[in-house]
């Protein structure tokens, strides 16, 4: 199975280090502020908002007019414009998790943030990938990283599952699904190997993906969280 990807460079990624200076702030710092908020506080009627500047969350009860916090009942004005909401002074609060309705396992558009290192140097990702998922497949229906300096474009891939395995179209085993944990092996190219492991948990799922040469050097490594669309 071969993981067909369009690679959009705009900076060489072995001049990060040189262009950027010291590497960018480390993924565990950013996870460690994108938390899931406890399951007792989402209720049916509320939504989490990302802010992008900061890769906090925040649960809110939306109204007419904009939205309450859930934690202190805060009412913010703002405007929603489908995707998110626009607050007066222009900041925007992306909507990226919520109930999830008629939806199981990995199903649906998901929205995130992680980083892209290179040998110690990397660079913050916007990150949305979209599945659907079936009793007998799954679909990875594509996605996009963008990364600033790159971007990746992540086609779609459909995988037949049989027991815990994934099986590409070919009929060969290239993964597995289990425990709410995905773990794909695919081949960029002659060269190059791709490692992805998705770990679901509840309305969001984390991310890593791992290049690495035949010889077993790493090339690429991409980590990153990710959280249902509310809608």
């Amino acid at each position: 199975m071969k993981k067909i990807m369009a690679f959009f460079v705009f900076a060489m990624l072995p001049m990060l280090a040189g262009a950027q200076g010291p590497a960018l702030s480390q993924l565990g710092e950013d996870i460690a502020q994108i938390v899931v908020p406890e399951a007792s506080v989402v209720a049916r009627n509320t939504v989490v908002l990302l802010d992008p500047r900061t890769g906090k969350t925040f649960v809110v009860i939306p109204t007419g007019g904009g939205f309450i916090y859930a934690s202190n009942g805060q009412f913010v004005q703002a405007v929603y414009n489908g995707s998110g909401y626009i607050l007066p002074s222009g900041q925007y609060l992306l909507v990226v998790g919520g109930v999830r309705q008629g939806s199981a396992g990995i199903s649906g558009s998901w929205l995130g943030q992680g980083e892209w290192t290179y040998h110690g140097s990397g660079a913050h990702c916007y990150m949305s990938m979209e599945f659907e998922e079936g009793a007998d497949y799954l679909f990875r229906k594509g996605g996009y990283f963008d990364c600033s300096v790159v971007g990746l474009n992540i086609d779609p891939a459909r995988f037949v599952k049989k027991g815990t395995q994934l099986l590409d179209q070919d009929g060969l085993v290239v993964g597995s699904y289990e425990n709410n944990e995905i773990t794909l092996n695919e081949i960029y190219n002659n060269t190059v190997d791709i490692t992805t492991i998705i770990k679901i948990n509840g309305l969001h799922f984390d991310y890593s993906e791992i290049w690495r040469e035949k010889e077993g050097s790493e090339l690429y490594n991409i980590q990153g969280r990710l959280f249902t669309e509310g809608r």
